[in-house]
């Protein structure tokens, strides 16, 4: 008799550590998984913008010379830490690049649906209905991506284009230019056409 009442106790002793060892794993576990969550939280880009801002001009000038000035009704800036900041456009922008001896007189102007400004590549992106024009020149190019990189003052697409001149039309895939579209290639031409009367 006394050794059934002991065995019972020593069940009921094993039976109460596994319980509470049960119990112990059990916090532990949802206590790695919570701190899991926050590491992984606190890791993820922050999709909060740090600056918004409506209706905003940005300008840059060189020697007391502004050089473009940027317009947008919309701006958004996300900062990331040791990648810099980028600058959303999400309602489209317009650019304008002005003359070097004429600073009053607009020389090229680049308009988009949406644009991105990567600072610390010092890379634009202009995206949707991409309208560049040379006042100078008379000729405009559409597009429906278009990137400035401004390191090397290029600007570059990959996607389908059309330039239009006062006498023809060409069109074809990618295209490289200068920043201020006087000087441009179109990477693979795809035809042209006329579209002056006397030709």
């Amino acid at each position: 008799m006394y050794d059934r009442v002991k065995s019972e106790n020593y069940s009921s002793h094993l039976y109460m550590i596994f319980k509470s060892v049960a119990v112990v794993l059990t916090a532990a576990l949802f206590s790695c998984n919570n701190e899991m969550e926050e590491v992984i939280r606190l890791n993820q880009q922050d999709t909060t913008p740090t600056m918004f801002a409506r209706d905003v001009s940005i300008s840059e000038s060189e020697s007391g010379i502004t050089k473009y000035k940027l317009t947008a009704s919309l701006l958004k800036r996300f900062e990331s830490e040791g990648k810099g900041a980028n600058t959303i456009f999400p309602e489209g922008f317009k650019v304008v690049f002005f003359d070097s001896l004429n600073p009053d007189k607009i020389r090229t102007q680049i308009t988009a649906e949406y644009g991105m400004d990567n600072e610390g590549k010092r890379r634009m992106e202009a995206r949707s209905n991409v309208v560049v024009i040379n006042q100078l020149k008379g000729e405009k190019l559409n597009t429906e991506e278009l990137i400035w990189d401004k390191n090397t003052r290029k600007v570059y697409s990959d996607k389908f284009v059309t330039i239009t001149t006062p006498d023809k039309i060409i069109y074809g895939e990618g295209l490289v230019s200068d920043e201020r579209f006087e000087r441009w290639t179109i990477k693979k031409p795809r035809g042209e056409m006329y579209v002056n009367d006397n030709l």
